[in-house]
């Protein structure tokens, strides 16, 4: 039911907006239709007009467009822009520039999102640093200040601008789109959607809230004075409100639902705190409004209910983006589902299933009239989880064929949106290429009892596991560039490909066969020719539980599984953290980062799926009884010991490893079964208490854009120890680091704590130097860019030191 509930709802991601599904930074679902600014989630004035004036310099450079550009008709466009705010007037200015012949239609005013701020408005240029390669060109201020920089950038420049005029929909026709608008129809080759947040203002859903005095946005503070105003939110808008309201004569009550302010700039916590002090503001936290009344608002406290006086209400809680029209276009939103996705979520089940049962599956030949639907009535035995595996594996195949013909007919009718581009292509051709490679290997070996090809589905499908984790590795490397990242994916490639494939399955049987291992070795190590439990050496108890819960253990593995799990990884847990282990060496945590990197942004988020965080340790304790009851088979019962054994191979092996952790990684990202599942992550979570390793923040360059926990595919709510500045001290951390690379203010840095502090108690209101090397997950622009603002952050006087970790990673 939960699983579910999630895909109706959606990825929760900690704030309730629901972006369009955007590719490359920019690119919508819809191939050559693109958005920029604020539905980019980066709510930065200065962002959004660089967004604007960096993607037209991408289509620019684009083939496919400079081919269409050199055939457009007069009576089409090239571009199209929707919005005339900083980002597509940025966007328009930079067309301009490049010689492109473009529109702009804007549904109110040049800036009207900026005309709407309240009076008085501060602005922050952030980041200062690297300076604006845009033609708008403005500082800090005020929304004024700002109104008169933007008006004197475009002042004498003929922009083709259509105020007054909103954008209906977007349809494609052939290479062009029509746009549709209140005024008309108009053709383009590519459009641009800078629009914003402009939707309706978000509501309470209480009585009264139609009330004449509930308003949802302050124009101009001067308008209220002596006035009992209450604001709610706990946003800059609303901080802000309470703020200017406060310094007109007010009396301000600012009701927020959460225990502190945390999405604020500090700047603007500084300002109310001030009014706080002064008593013009009274704040009341963990609060909800529950009934909005003609002079008074009633609000449900942890104290019970309490009522306030109001001559006016300002609910600040946020817009609504415009789902409708994205909705009208075609555009994917995230965490929308189609009838389609479903068929492909249940095809990929499917393919798991035949996958990972039908590896375990007995072999069966295929005679008679009856033939391959006469297959059921032979898997029936008295072997219970040779029964399970080929029913499973055999069933899934039926549905599997079935699935697969409605698949190939709807990639071939969307080939244009799937095969956008080479990497694309490629990637959809890999993944069918495997769909009929492993059902024809199930065909062959398992239906057939022929052996078509070297091996069996074992090492078949140990070679496409390697494989891909060194192809989607080197896209992985080829999209960020750093330096951690080089490093890491190419220790996951090399540990998979050569302890985990090569070794076991290639070098030490040959070994073997020509008597280059010992005796001991063979009687040890590799009993009865086991070369399987050279996995062991890599993937530790009780993620492979087999070396110890065997009919044959030997002191070897026995001591091996102890040293690993209980010394081992404890010591690297202490100092770098879990993902030490998750992120740098585990089979399945490398094809999690490679495989699973574009899917990241697709993990549940919110308190729900946290709570399922600790299912894992259900699977830990069933590991570890299992492990017992084996060991200790010879002084106990055999039957109950195999028995147990053979239901946590088809369970926790099959299922949930390989079913549900393969089958989901398209939908709730490639860490599902590392997250939600895995016995050993389970156990690591405990060590990881006692850990040094943190992500620190620099709370004041946080802007709340939430897109560090957006990338988080193990859930973790990284804004929310970003915006207290304290240290991420989550135990589910697998140091991927595309929290910290993602980052636009690189406000997240690695690094660890003196000592162990497992509640974080020591740091929550103490601010701390950072550790050296921290800022290896960074590229080297950035930090040199990092290097050069906080020199002259210093130049200037500022009390913050230059980090040591920032030169480090420089020298890095």
């Amino acid at each position: 039911m939960f699983y579910f509930n999630w895909l109706q709802k959606g990825n929760f991601t900690g704030v309730s907006d629901r972006f369009p599904v955007l590719k490359n930074r920019f690119e919508t679902t819809v191939p050559g239709v693109y958005c920029i600014g604020d539905l980019t989630g980066v709510p930065l004035v200065k962002m959004a007009a660089e967004s604007g004036h960096e993607l037209v310099e991408k289509l620019v450079n684009d083939g496919s467009f400079a081919k269409l550009r050199q055939s457009v008709s007069d009576d089409t466009y090239e571009l199209l822009i929707a919005g005339a705010g900083p980002a597509g007037i940025a966007a328009s200015m930079r067309a301009s520039e490049l010689n492109v012949r473009h529109l702009v239609v804007e549904s109110s005013r040049l800036f009207s999102t900026i005309h709407n701020y309240p009076s008085g408005k501060p602005i922050y240029v952030t980041p200062p640093e690297p300076p604006m390669k845009s033609a708008l060109s403005f500082s800090d201020g005020t929304k004024e200040t700002l109104l008169d920089d933007l008006a004197e950038d475009i002042k004498g420049k003929s922009l083709p601008v259509n105020e007054g005029e909103t954008v209906k929909s977007i349809t494609k026709r052939g290479n062009v789109f029509e746009v549709t608008t209140s005024a008309g129809t108009y053709k383009a080759l590519r459009v641009i959607i800078a629009i914003g947040k402009s939707g309706n203002a978000r509501k309470l859903n209480v009585p009264g809230e139609d009330l004449p005095n509930v308003f949802t946005r302050l124009i101009d503070p001067g308008e209220f004075s002596k006035k009992d105003i209450v604001v709610v939110g706990g946003g800059d808008s609303a901080v802000e409100a309470a703020v200017a309201l406060a310094d007109s004569g007010n009396r301000v009550a600012l009701s927020y639902r959460k225990e502190s302010l945390n999405r604020p700039k500090e700047s603007n916590v500084r300002a109310l705190e001030q009014r706080i002090r002064n008593g013009s503001v009274t704040t009341l936290l963990q609060s909800q409004v529950k009934e909005i009344r003609p002079e008074q608002v009633l609000l449900g406290t942890s104290e019970g209910e309490t009522e306030l006086r109001s001559d006016a209400v300002f609910v600040l809680i946020g817009t609504e983006i415009p789902i409708q029209f994205f909705k009208r276009s075609g555009i994917a939103m995230e965490g929308e589902k189609k009838p389609s996705d479903w068929v492909k979520i249940a095809a990929m089940l499917l393919f798991s299933m035949v996958l990972y049962f039908g590896k375990k599956a007995p072999v069966t030949r295929i005679s008679g009239a009856d033939g391959f639907f006469d297959v059921p009535s032979m898997l029936f035995t008295r072997n219970w989880p040779a029964m399970v595996n080929g029913l499973a594996a055999w069933g899934s195949f039926i549905g599997l064929a079935v699935f697969s013909v409605f698949l190939v007919a709807h990639f071939l009718q969307h080939r244009k949106k799937y095969f956008t581009n080479t990497w694309n292509t490629f990637k959809y051709s890999y993944f069918f290429v495997n769909l009929v490679l492993f059902s024809w290997l199930y065909v062959s070996y398992k239906l057939f009892n022929t052996r078509p090809v070297y091996g069996d589905m074992g090492i078949w499908y140990t070679l496409f596991y390697s494989v891909t984790i060194v192809v989607f590795g080197w896209r992985r490397i080829t999209v960020n560039p750093t330096g951690y990242i080089k490093r890491q994916t190419l220790l996951l490639m090399a540990i998979q490909v050569i302890p985990l494939f090569i070794l076991p399955v290639f070098v030490i049987p040959s070994l073997a066969r020509n008597g280059l291992l010992s005796e001991w070795v063979m009687t040890n190590v590799f009993p009865a020719g086991s070369y399987w439990r050279a996995y062991g050496l890599v993937l530790a108890w009780p993620l492979f539980i087999h070396n110890l819960a065997t009919n044959q253990p030997t002191a070897f593995w026995l001591w091996t599984g102890i040293i690993q799990s209980f010394v081992i990884i404890p010591l690297i847990i202490y100092k770098w953290g879990k993902g030490s282990y998750c992120g740098w060496i585990c089979s399945c945590g490398a094809l999690a980062e490679t495989l699973g990197d574009e899917y990241r942004m697709k993990t549940p988020h919110g308190p729900v799926a946290k709570k399922w965080d600790n299912a894992g340790q259900v699977v830990l304790w069933l590991a570890a009884v299992v492990t017992i009851l084996i060991l200790t088979a010879r002084y106990g019962s055999e039957p109950l010991s195999a028995f147990s054994l053979s239901l946590y191979s088809v369970l926790v092996d099959i299922f949930f490893a390989g079913v549900i952790g393969v089958g989901l990684y398209f939908v709730m990202s490639g860490r599902i079964w590392c997250r939600f599942l895995c016995p050993l992550a389970a156990l690591m979570n405990i060590y990881t208490r006692f850990s040094r390793y943190r992500i620190f923040s620099n709370k004041k360059r946080c802007i709340s854009c939430n897109i560090c926990t957006k990338v988080c595919h193990m859930g973790i709510d990284v804004m929310g120890y970003a915006n207290k500045g304290i240290p991420m001290d989550d135990v589910q951390c697998v140091r991927c680091s595309a929290c910290v690379v993602n980052c636009p203010m690189q406000v997240l840095t690695f690094g660890s704590v003196d000592k162990i502090d497992m509640e974080n108690k020591r740091y929550k209101e103490k601010k701390f130097a950072l550790a050296r090397g921290w800022a290896s997950g960074l590229l080297k622009r950035d930090i040199e860019m990092l290097v050069e603002a906080e020199e002259k952050e210093r130049s200037r006087g500022g009390k913050e030191e230059v980090k040591e970790g920032v030169k480090e990673g420089v020298k890095e």
